[in-house]
Order: structure tokens, then sequence, then C-alpha cells
């Protein structure tokens, strides 16, 4: 039931080299973001365990700065995606399932913003970047407690083409 409830739930929008301009704004630089599929489990304890930690940099409550750690985590991926030209990496910022639909959405393009900043400061070229914001929308139902809406609360890091 929680897997129909969240299946339609996947649409962000997706961000262009704009610093806050939805691709349909410029839709010629409109990228096809990987779907953000709602985690297939009821249990909060796998969906926490289900978070790709080492792709992830997480925020505090309504903060889109990005603290000491999630720096050093971004330094490590700016150096990767120098290393690797070809390496294309989307940004999806996600939030916790607090507050409306609309203020998580632009919490989750502040926290995409920030992250996209650090990376293009240390050198990682635009046309390696895609954002995506994708709001409470992909939060689980059962993402409940204080523990699983914090691992809610990130940008993560997903590489393709």
């Amino acid at each position: 039931m929680i897997a129909l409830a969240l299946g339609g739930c996947a649409g962000g929008q997706v961000f262009d080299g704009a610093a806050s301009a939805p691709a349909a704004e410029t839709p010629a630089k409109a990228t096809k973001a990987a779907a953000v599929p709602a985690p297939p489990v009821a249990d909060e304890k796998a969906i926490i365990a289900a978070v790709d930690v080492a792709n992830s940099v997480f925020f505090q409550p309504s903060a889109s700065a990005v603290d000491a750690d999630g720096r050093r985590l971004l330094l490590e991926h700016a150096a990767r995606l120098k290393a690797n030209p070809d390496l294309v990496v989307t940004l999806l910022g996600h939030t916790d399932n607090l507050g409306s639909p609309s203020y998580n959405l632009a919490i989750a393009e502040q926290r995409v913003n920030a992250v996209h900043a650090i990376l293009r400061s240390q050198g990682v070229p635009q046309t390696q970047i895609r954002r995506q914001a994708v709001g409470s929308e992909a939060v689980p139902l059962a993402c409940k407690s204080a523990q699983c809406r914090k691992v809610m609360r990130r940008v993560q890091l997903v590489y393709g083409e």
C-alpha cells in the first residue's frame, strides 16, 4: 500500500545551470535526472539503512548551509569529478516531511544550490552537474521519527551519464 501511495510522488523539479531557475524556463538546458523512487519499505530502520550515506550531504532542520563534514565529502566528490571529465553527477535535494510541500521544495532547492556552489568553487565544470529538488515528495510515509527525518534532510549525489 505504501508503494502505491508513493509511486506517483517521484516528480521533483529539475534545475539547470542557473542558480534558481526551473528547467521549464530554459528547456534547451533541461536534463533528464534519474527518477527518485520512494523506498519500497515500511520499516523506519530499513528506510534509514537504505540511505546512501557515502554520497549524501546532510542538513539541519530548515537549514541549507553545508557543515564541515559535508564540505569534506564534497571536496572528495569534486576531485573525483575533475579526475573523470566524462562523469556526470545529479544533485538530488531531499527534505523531511515537516512543513508544506512548497516550503520543502524551496529548501531542497536551496540545499542543492549550496552543494552546487561548493562543487563549482572547486573547479567542477557546470557540464558535469545536474540539479533536481525533490522536496518531501519522496519521503516514505513510515518516516516519522526524528532519526528518520534527519537522514531525509540531504542532498544525494547520484552518478550517471
